[in-house]
């Protein structure tokens, strides 16, 4: 929970303040200003027979060694209670709810202090209550999703042999259609279910990865056979473009996460097209990274909902209008493969006109985190 407030916290620009614009400079300088006034006006007043050259070199350096010693400890006792409830706020924005600091004082400080504590131990308390009802519902997703894939497996099975003739003989039309709009409402439970199941691996941190070497191209290029029968289902025309990719390139990834990936972008960019659109999908080495691109001409993103469509759950207002299928589940997943993989993940939209969806991964291997590698392929890595 802590990684995942560190990671979604805007980052905050810090610029060093010169002394002259800190609070210490200016209550240091103040100070001594202050304390040499009035020794300088009584000078000015004394008539010269009174004051011996000595002595006022004498007086002087004691003038100047006290208003010295005031002003850093009078300019320390304020500018440094606020300097350590800055640095507590730098560890707060940054996730760190376990932010202390002794600030014994009775003055305006101090209560500004105690005030901020008891804001922060209120932070504290609600962040753990979230974090514990988020583990909460974690179990209670695992749990139920598994209790449903063995059911709904099972019924699809046993619709696809009705559908295919080996239960029950041939069936009418009317049937026909029948059991195989209920075997494509199973294939969507089945679908929901494990993508509720990889989103509580993740938040859990078990959300296995098998690296090894695979022909990267071959993996996008079955992806992309594999909704040709959703496309032509939804009267999209799907193409495939490989710009300099070597049919024999290997890369070190995940064959089955990868492949995850690029099948939830292919199935956005064909479920929220228009009938008679278009998906393109492009394949290009640029440098040291291997950059795949979906681009649609479906019904796009608002702008003004672009920053949350990563987040879990979340489908876009246009969406949710044309009651697409959708659990808003499948960018969330891409996102965490790919930077799994140390790769990004990008897109650009426009409302009515359609998206483009991107995603790198590295071609050299000491791109690549190496946990869950093979030892020999960690030590080439």
């Amino acid at each position: 929970m802590k990684k995942n407030a560190q990671q979604n916290t805007p980052r905050v620009m810090e610029h060093p303040i010169s002394f002259m614009h800190s609070l210490f400079g200016r209550l240091f300088l103040s100070s001594l200003v202050l304390t040499f006034v009035p020794v300088g006006v009584s000078l000015y007043v004394l008539p010269p027979a009174v004051i011996k050259p000595t002595s006022l070199l004498v007086l002087f350096f004691f003038i100047l060694l006290f208003a010295l010693s005031f002003s850093f400890v009078f300019s320390q006792s304020i500018a440094r209670p606020i300097a350590v409830l800055t640095e507590a706020l730098r560890r707060l924005h940054a996730g760190d709810y376990n932010v202390r600091a002794s600030i014994n004082r009775k003055d305006e400080i101090g209560q500004l202090a105690r005030f901020f504590y008891a804001t922060v131990d209120t932070l504290l308390e609600t962040h753990k209550r979230d974090a514990a009802l988020s583990d909460i519902k974690s179990q209670f997703v695992t749990v139920a999703a598994h209790q449903l894939r063995t059911p709904l497996s099972g019924m699809k099975w046993t619709l696809r042999l009705l559908l295919d003739g080996d239960m029950g003989g041939k069936l009418s039309e009317k049937q026909h259609d029948f059991l195989q709009q209920g075997y494509q409402a199973t294939e969507r439970m089945i679908r929901l279910v494990n993508d509720f199941l990889d989103i509580s691996r993740i938040e859990e941190g078990r959300f296995g990865f098998h690296f090894k070497k695979i022909r990267i191209r071959a993996v996008i290029q079955k992806a992309v056979d594999d909704v040709r029968i959703l496309a032509e289902a939804q009267d999209v025309s799907l193409a495939f473009q490989n710009t300099n990719v070597p049919e024999d390139l290997e890369i070190i990834a995940d064959e089955e996460r990868v492949y995850t990936a690029t099948s939830n972008m292919l199935d956005n960019a064909i479920r929220y097209n228009t009938a008679g659109g278009d998906v393109t999908v492009v394949v290009a080495l640029k440098d040291d990274m291997l950059e795949v691109r979906v681009t649609d001409t479906g019904i796009g993103i608002p702008a003004s909902e672009q920053p949350k469509i990563f987040s879990r759950f979340y489908r876009a207002s246009n969406a949710v209008r044309r009651q697409t299928e959708g659990s808003g589940l499948g960018l969330y997943i891409v996102r965490n493969i790919i930077r799994r993989h140390g790769g990004e993940v990008g897109f650009s939209s426009m409302e009515g006109k359609g998206t483009e969806f991107y995603f790198t991964l590295p071609v050299k291997e000491d791109f690549i985190r190496n946990q869950n590698l093979p030892p020999a392929m960690s030590e080439a890595a």
